[in-house]
């Protein structure tokens, strides 16, 4: 019999003690609706096994914190070998400074071969760094001046500063036999420096070393009084040499690295140059993050159809009342000299005077009477709103100013490095006339052929064996992320910006990368946010995976992945207390033969997803004019108003940014004055149709424990007073608060109401174990002994939405919220599930179900980014009836999607690419879904073809 992973009595979660096996060194899904429990197989028991196994083999200091480890509800686990988990962990790079190429350590192996290759420039003159021995300095001075005999001052840097610090030093230079210096460019007899001295802040003092006639008989003494200088100064000196005019032409040398023409100096280029994220390598101004934070107009002036008199440049009205009361005397006195009318709306006055009041101007000067008095003002420049608000920024001692300034500030591209993030030295160090930055903006597959070809160069004997060790570094991790159908990614893209789908694959990626074998490979849907043109390029690399002797266990929904797969486990056949049980288990050609897989009807085509509403036909319409974000092609897309529309696209091809960066902003901007600035665009047409605009992303609803469904939804506030209602909680005197695990007073102080205890694991990552004193019910005793109908608050908080919803049915304000989000799919979760251990699509669930309890009425556009993340075809069912209930009440549905039976069922399409990256951003399709099937160029109508 072939080798496999033996599971029995897997009780964790919902599973009810089942029993299968996994085959070794094969393909392995195992699906099932959300909340069937295929998580909890695969994660919770599987990869929770293998990870405490491992920790068995580590030192006995780390082997203790077994004891405290949580080990997974199950009888054994036999046959596992090593476990590698790649789930969808939506915390990855959430620093800004974090990066595709810094997350797959492409940026380590190219930093390491600029610091190897790269030949260094200056950015003043372009003149090559070099590194000059004394000898070469004393040919080259009198290979350039030796024939004219001309006059020289050999001068050595010594000290900057106050004079009275260098009074107390000049003792000491005439003790060691100096006689003459160089103060700020003045020349005096140590015992004659008080008068230039006098009357100075601060001063350059150098030391005249030497005085000669440059000519070839003087070399010797040319040499040792070089040498001298370079003692004096420090590996550096300056060169005065006459020229002609009575002027010195000052030429700065030095021992160490120098520009061949200005003599500037510079550190070595080393690994840390072409790190942003050092000082040795970050850009001064944004500190090595290419952005930095800057008054937006859209923002200081809100509301453009008033004037200034009453209030347009709203962050002005911030401060103390001194400050607002100068500022309205600026802008009454500017009126009057420019002049202008300050009671004409802002929207209507001349495009010269509101670039004066923003920005200001150089060229002229004004007068402004502040104070009260007889005196006539000065004359003085006006900068500006924005420089005024910057500067306030900067000064003010009050945080609470600072923080409501910055909401009126945007992130924009650093002037001074213009988004490259790195300092001037390091960006222009150049490997075969590639800048570091230049390559760090490469999409992928650029920068995998750029490798490529970087390969026929030499670099000679000394170079060349260490660079051809460092490109099959870069060029592995390039290959495998091109694989994975990533290649319109940029190096530099990011890492806070990428889908729950592509984060996936670049740590997939990553993981491919180290070459192991004899892995137990566990991965979250891994085609999360994949277009189906890519999907089989995925499939590819988890056969090479599996290949190459590991074991591929992967948690999918996709039918592709499914139909390919050497082994299929179902989990169900329902949600929550319904699932927990194997439906199937076996070849998943025979799966569509079992009459009681909720799977098996959908691969078998017994059952499809079909759309249950009427079509309608548009007749108002939702544009988008000249959107040209990122790599949109300055494109006009038409949105019919009133219907569903689904928004699709491989991967990359601009499907969020006209969605979502555009028209969402833009939406959310003119209909709910949001503060963010919509992506470029022109102009859009229809949005008076709409009263709000609701967006719902894939971000996760927290990032604790403490978040969870209850808390996020509102519910939590209602069952707290409900609580503090009850009988013996009016004897004790309780209030809702009490009832807050993140209050003191009922909540578990041990554990201080998060119900776990974080255990630090050193050099692997911290891992959460149940609290011993609450036992993870995160409320001390005497919160718990309050009950209603015989449940405690934890007790409440553990039961399914479908359950709560049962025991609240008489409560009219917690009984419609559960319905709703019964109504999403959402049922099989538990009241208090936290937030961090939600999937994208139930975290975009329940946000919709948040806005659908808010009982809006028609009119309002809804905007949805891949809603189908995670979904069984049962679910998608439920979620598309409910959305078509949406559109029949009024509302406008607009999907990013990739399912191809979503876009099917949609009544428009707007298909974007044909590629992504640079080769998409174009609108392919726009119209019917019977019509995208026969559309030529559009990769998604061949797939639905197909």
């Amino acid at each position: 019999m072939k080798a496999s992973i033996h599971i029995k009595g897997a009780k964790t979660h919902n599973l009810r003690g089942i029993e299968l096996r996994i085959p070794r060194d094969a393909l392995t899904v195992i699906c099932g609706v959300s909340g069937s429990g295929k998580s909890s197989l695969a994660f919770d028991t599987l990869y929770a096994e293998g990870y405490r196994k491992y920790i068995e083999s580590l030192s006995t200091g780390a082997r203790q914190l077994l004891e405290q480890l949580p080990r997974p509800e199950v009888d054994f686990i036999h046959g596992l070998s090593p476990v590698i988990a790649v789930e969808q962990d939506h915390s990855v790079g959430n620093n800004p400074r974090s990066t595709v190429g810094t997350i797959t350590e492409i940026a380590d192996y190219a930093r390491l071969l600029w610091s190897l290759l790269a030949e260094p420039r200056c950015p003043l003159d372009g003149g090559k760094i070099l590194k000059r021995t004394l000898d070469d300095w004393v040919t080259s001075i009198l290979a350039e001046h030796g024939k004219h005999s001309r006059k020289c001052m050999l001068v050595a840097p010594w000290l900057t500063a106050r004079p009275s610090i260098i009074r107390g030093e000049l003792e000491r230079l005439q003790q060691r036999g100096w006689e003459r210096l160089r103060l700020n460019g003045v020349v005096a007899r140590i015992d004659e420096v008080d008068t230039v001295l006098e009357g100075r802040d601060a001063v350059e003092v150098e030391i005249i070393v030497d005085r000669i006639v440059l000519r070839k008989d003087q070399r010797s003494r040319l040499t040792d009084s070089l040498e001298m200088a370079f003692r004096e100064g420090g590996k550096q000196a300056k060169i005065l040499v006459d020229d002609g005019d009575g002027g010195w032409s000052e030429t700065l040398i030095t021992q160490d690295l120098g520009c061949e023409i200005c003599g500037t100096v510079y550190a070595p280029l080393t690994q840390k140059s072409f790190s942003w994220n050092h000082p040795s390598g970050a850009c001064e101004t944004c500190g090595g993050v290419g952005l930095t934070m800057q008054f937006a107009p859209e923002l200081v002036v809100p509301n453009p159809s008033i004037s200034l008199k009453k209030g347009a440049i709203k962050p002005w009205r911030l401060g103390s009342k001194r400050m607002i009361i100068q500022r309205n005397a600026i802008l009454k006195q500017l009126s009057e000299q420019v002049p202008f009318d300050p009671t004409v709306p802002w929207e209507d006055m001349d495009e010269d005077v509101r670039n004066l009041v923003l920005h200001g101007r150089t060229d002229r000067e004004y007068f402004f009477k502040l104070t009260a008095g007889r005196k006539k003002p000065d004359p003085a420049q006006f900068d500006g709103v924005l420089a005024d608000l910057d500067r306030t920024r900067r000064d003010t001692s009050s945080e609470g100013l600072r923080a409501r300034l910055m909401a009126y500030q945007v992130s924009q591209m650093c002037v001074d490095c213009e988004g490259r993030r790195l300092n001037a030295p390091s960006r222009v160090a150049r490997v075969d006339g590639e800048a570091f930055d230049a390559f760090m903006s490469r999409p992928l597959a650029s920068a995998l052929e750029w490798v490529e070809n970087l390969e026929t160069v030499d670099f000679g004997a000394e170079l060349g064996g260490h660079s051809r060790e460092i490109l099959d570094g870069l060029k592995m991790r390039l290959r495998f992320l091109v694989e994975v159908g990533l290649g319109y990614l940029t190096l530099d893209r990011s890492a806070h910006t990428l889908s729950g789908g592509e984060s996936q694959r670049v740590r997939l990626a990553s993981q491919l990368g180290m070459g192991l074998v004899g892995v137990t490979y566990i991965l979250d849907e891994p085609t999360v946010g994949l277009h189906g043109c890519d999907v089989e390029r995925l499939l590819k690399t988890l056969l090479d995976l599996k290949a190459r002797g590991n074991t591929v266990v992967v948690v999918e929904h996709e039918q592709q992945i499914i139909e390919a797969a050497d082994h299929l486990i179902e989990i169900g056949p329902g949600a929550g207390n319904a699932g927990g049980e194997v439906v199937y288990s076996g070849s998943p050609k025979l799966a569509a033969t079992e009459l009681n897989s909720p799977t098996g009807i959908y691969l078998s085509g017994k059952a499809v997803l079909t759309k249950d509403a009427e079509a309608k036909t548009p007749d108002k319409w939702l544009r988008v004019m000249g959107a040209s974000e990122n790599n949109l092609r300055t494109i006009d897309a038409a949105f019919p108003i009133g219907l569903f529309v689904a928004v699709s696209g491989v991967s990359g091809s601009g499907k969020s940014t006209l969605v979502n960066d555009v028209l969402g902003q833009a939406a959310a901007f003119k209909l709910q004055r949001a503060k963010a600035i919509p992506g470029r665009h022109k102009e859009i047409q229809g949005l008076e149709h709409f009263e709000r605009v609701i967006r719902v992303n894939q971000d996760p609803i927290g990032r604790s424990p403490r978040s969870n469904p209850a808390t996020y939804t509102k519910l939590f506030d209602e069952l707290r007073k409900l609580y503090a209602q009850c009988s013996l909680a009016k004897v004790r005197g309780y209030t809702p608060s009490r009832f807050s695990f993140n209050m003191r007073g009922g909540r578990c102080e041990r554990c201080q109401g998060d119900g776990q205890i974080r255990l630090d694991m050193q050099f692997l990552t911290d891992v959460f174990a149940e609290c011993p004193s609450c036992q993870g019910a995160r409320y001390n005793r005497e919160t718990l002994e309050v009950r209603f109908k015989g449940l405690n608050i934890a007790e409440v908080l553990a039961l399914t939405i479908e359950e709560a919803a049962e025991l609240f049915s008489n409560n009219p304000k917690v009984h419609p919220r559960l319905s709703t989000l019964v109504s999403v799919g959402l049922g099989y979760l538990k009241l208090g599930q936290a937030a961090n251990t939600l999937s994208g699509g139930e975290a975009q669930r329940l946000k919709l179900s948040l806005e659908l309890g808010k009982r809006v009425a028609s009119s309002t556009l809804y905007i949805l980014d891949e809603p189908t993340t995670g979904l069984h075809w049962s679910d998608i069912q439920k979620l598309l009836d409910l959305l078509y209930r949406l559109r029949d009440a009024g509302n406008t549905i607009i999907v990013i999607e990739h399912h191809l039976d979503v876009i099917r069922l949609a009544d428009w399409v707007l298909d974007l690419g044909p590629g992504g990256g640079d080769a998409g951003g174009d609108l392919v399709y726009s119209g019917e879904p019977s019509g995208l099937i026969e559309c030529k160029p559009s990769v998604t109508g061949r797939c639905l073809r197909s």
